[in-house]
Parts: structure tokens; sequence; C-alpha cells
């Protein structure tokens, strides 16, 4: 199989017509680009792609984007295959090296009331930022699936927005009282100052849509003046999966609310209740 620029082209126009992230595209382009240097316009194969993967980590490049390297070969590899050309059976069983599953980090309810508290309703920003917070929280949303959102994709009736996670898979979730609250404010006597036109649903300063780079901006601003640890706004993504379980609410449901197409993806939260019932138990018992 041939990597060259042509070829990773391809695979980008293939990955956005699918919906991917354009975090994951920048980091397969990245990947391949770096592969391409390597193979200087021979043919990939089994020996070339081990003194590759071993320079990589003689490098000292983590596990995660070795794996990651691999992840955008294989995604090459498939577009090649489906589009009826020949590719070597041995690509898709090389295996990239085992990574440690990192805990998700999460606020606590009462962390997570101040976060969302932060905010200032007296100005259209503040009831914007207010908005998008307890939605993310709410229903549990990628960033980047916030950011996407247009109008007509929000039930402020039904208390339900339409999502479109990765590649395109489009759920719908439910929201409670505090974000329609915040939804209405924001809708009703901010949105209307800021918007120049579109469909947009958060919008930024200038009036166009705002980013995800500009969420977690924002947010990591407000964990600053609430005197928190820097996490992010995917930690209320973590943190809605996490308050749901503790409260009793079942795996399966939590998965669906997520949009995780594995259970075992959400199953990672448990492992969260377990470290923390842990260190409760250590706390609590006399003789632990």
């Amino acid at each position: 199989m041939r990597v060259d620029e042509r070829e990773i082209s391809r695979l980008m126009d293939h990955l956005r017509l699918r919906g991917a992230s354009p975090h994951t595209m920048r980091a397969y382009r990245s990947e391949l680009l770096a592969l391409q240097d390597f193979l200087a316009g021979e043919e990939l194969t089994p020996g070339l792609l081990r003194a590759y993967l071993a320079r990589l980590q003689q490098s000292g490049k983590a596990r995660r984007s070795i794996a990651r390297s691999l992840s955008a070969m294989k995604a090459l590899a498939r577009l090649h295959q489906r589009q009826g050309e020949q590719v070597p059976d041995w690509l898709f069983t090389v295996r990239g090296p085992k990574l440690e599953r990192r805990l998700p980090q999460f606020f606590s309810v009462e962390e997570t009331a101040r976060l969302l508290g932060a905010p200032q309703d007296a100005t259209p920003l503040g009831r914007r930022d207010r908005a998008i917070f307890e939605l993310i929280y709410a229903s549990g949303l990628r960033v980047s699936e916030a950011v996407s959102l247009d109008l007509g994709d929000l039930s402020l009736a039904g208390r339900e927005v339409r999502v479109f996670g990765k590649g395109g898979r489009e759920r719908i979730v439910p929201f409670g009282r505090s974000a329609e609250e915040a939804l209405r404010i924001y809708l009703g006597e901010a949105r209307g100052l800021l918007s120049r036109g579109g469909e947009a649903l958060f919008l930024n300063r200038r009036g166009g849509r705002i980013t995800a780079r500009s969420v977690r901006r924002i947010l990591e601003g407000y964990e600053r003046v609430v005197g928190l640890p820097r996490r992010g706004p995917h930690s209320l993504r973590h943190s809605f999966a996490t308050h749901l379980l503790e409260g009793g609410a079942d795996l399966r449901a939590v998965q669906e609310l997520l949009g995780h197409q594995s259970l075992s993806s959400t199953q990672i939260y448990t492992h969260v209740q377990a470290g923390r019932m842990r260190a409760v138990y250590r706390r609590a018992h006399p003789r632990a």
C-alpha cells in the first residue's frame, strides 16, 4: 500500500463525509504525513512498518500516539478496500501497544454546582456560557456536539435535543429544568443581541458559531474563578455519566444517552465508582 499526499487527501474527504471530528482528521493527517516521510515513496511492507514503529518507540512517542498511527494507517487501508483495491491482509492484523485505560476526570455534585453557577446572567455572553454548560452537563454532550447544534435541534417544550455524534449517528437526549431555564434566558434575552443571522444555537461574540476550542478556554476561566482544578468541558460529560450511575441509573441507559456504540466504553464509569467506594471505605472503616 502506498502512502502519499493524494491518498491522505482521499482519506480526509472520506472521513469528512462520515462526520469525523476535526481533531481526529488533523491527528490522522499528521500521523500519515509522518509515515509518508519515513517511507520516502516506497510501498509499505511488514518490515518497513516494524522499523517505523520501532523508530516511534525509540523517539519516546507515547503509546497512544503510536496506536493512533496504526489506526490512521488501517483507516487508509479500509478505504482502499472499500473502493475495490487490493490490500494485504497483514495490514489489519498489526497490533498496537497495550494502552492503560485512563479513568475520566469529573466534578463532584457540589463542584458542578459551583461551576455552573459561575457565569453571570447579567451579560449576553454570561447567559450563553451558562446555557451551554448547563446543556452539556444535563445531556452528557461532547463539546463538539454542543457547538454543532442548530436552533432546530432543540425542543424546549419537550426538553430534549437532537444530537449528531461520532460518525454522524443521531440520538435524542433529554435535559432537565435547570438547563431549560438557562436556555430560555439565553434564547429570549441574549442570543438575539449576538446573532447576525444563521441557525447555530450557540454563538460567539461576533455572531458566528462558537468553536469547541473557545468553549474549553471559557470554561477554564470559570474553573480558575471558582477555585477548581483545570479539567475542561469534557469533564462535565464525565460528571453527567458518573452522577447518573451514582443515582442508580442503568448502565445501558447511560450508554444510549452518551451515544457510545459499545457498552465497554461506558463501563469505565463503573471503575470510577469502584475507585471512589474504595477511597470511602479506607477513610471510614476503623480497620481499613
